[in-house]
């Protein structure tokens, strides 16, 4: 036997004893609920019935609660998928440009200043309440609208893995967010277009969040070919399965490097067309207290519009990468 098919067939026996409920995401092709888990105290039976469920269920778990976690409760569930990566947009060059004068400070100090004002650096606050007292405050009206499809973090040279999302405050109707799964589409992928970008990369843009407001500090390129960003393979191997992915980050702004921009443009409109279909993806309808934990490397989301006189407040956190392994 295998050392990967021994270490399965360990773990497999240990989930064995996991007191965990697991149980197929309505309508879902991918995907798995998890029900029971408490954050401090994860048992290694739990452990392992996580990993195997993650596997199985290519790379999307949601967690299910009955309450509202504590900052310390998510930050447990996060390191069971790895070390913790910073949010982005507070830390210099992660999603934010350095402004003048910081171009001396180290990380570190970066996190000093951040927890000096009381600031979470490894905490996201996504939604229209204000994250401190919940009231509601003013944001962009592009925050309402749909969000496009996306990889985290995608336009650095090492992504995030995994991605956590905590529900606090749903809207009454819509605000669902879409997973799309790459490595299905890349099961799919058509034999001409798969030869065409076996050794293509794409530079991901990182001007502009997923909703298609601007990151702090950055500006409109002149044209994508200028846009700031990190070139990935278009197929990428995911080392914890061994699965082929499609990996694109976002539409906006990206470029397939060494084309022409008309090119460009149209193989990425094609791509797109292929990786985005409705057979390959899977709508969630929150429930507040769940946690969906998600693979960058097996899939995309994105956000679906809900109106502007309702309330969305979500907790998000996330995990270090590894360098993109060409498929």
């Amino acid at each position: 036997m295998s050392n990967n098919a021994s270490d399965a067939a360990a773990r497999a026996s240990l989930a064995a004893t996991s007191k965990l409920s697991v149980q197929q995401l309505e309508g879902a092709q991918f995907g798995a609920e998890i029900i029971g888990l408490d954050p401090l105290n994860i048992s290694a039976a739990d452990n392992a019935l996580i990993w195997q469920t993650y596997a199985e269920r290519n790379g999307l778990l949601c967690f299910s609660f009955d309450r509202l976690l504590e900052s310390e409760e998510l930050h447990e569930l996060t390191v069971i998928f790895g070390e913790k990566e910073f949010a982005p947009g507070v830390i210099n060059g992660i999603g934010k440009k350095t402004p003048a004068g910081e171009e001396h400070l180290s990380v570190d100090e970066q996190v000093s200043r951040l927890r000096a004002d009381g600031i979470d650096p490894y905490m996201t606050f996504l939604g229209n309440l204000n994250p401190k007292t919940l009231d509601a405050k003013v944001v962009d009206k592009k925050f309402f609208g749909e969000w496009e499809w996306h990889s985290d973090m995608s336009y650095i040279e090492v992504p995030p893995t995994f991605s956590l999302l905590h529900a606090r405050q749903i809207p009454a109707a819509g605000g669902d967010t879409g997973f799309c799964s790459q490595v299905m589409a890349a099961k799919a992928l058509p034999d001409d277009l798969r030869a065409r970008v076996q050794h293509q990369k794409i530079k991901h843009d990182s001007t502009y969040g997923s909703s298609g407001i601007a990151r702090p500090g950055m500006t409109a390129p002149a044209s994508p070919i200028e846009a700031i960003g990190y070139p990935h393979p278009v197929l990428r191997r995911v080392p914890t399965t061994g699965d082929e992915a499609m990996f694109l980050g976002r539409r906006t702004n990206g470029y397939a490097t060494g084309m022409a921009l008309d090119d460009s443009e149209a193989l990425l409109d094609e791509l797109w067309a292929h990786a985005t279909q409705e057979q390959f993806c899977y709508h969630h309808q929150w429930q507040v207290g769940q946690c969906v934990v998600w693979d960058n490397r097996m899939m995309m989301h994105m956000r679906h519009p809900f109106d502007e006189s309702l309330a969305r407040f979500m907790w998000r956190t996330q995990t270090k990468g590894e360098e993109v392994i060409t498929a």
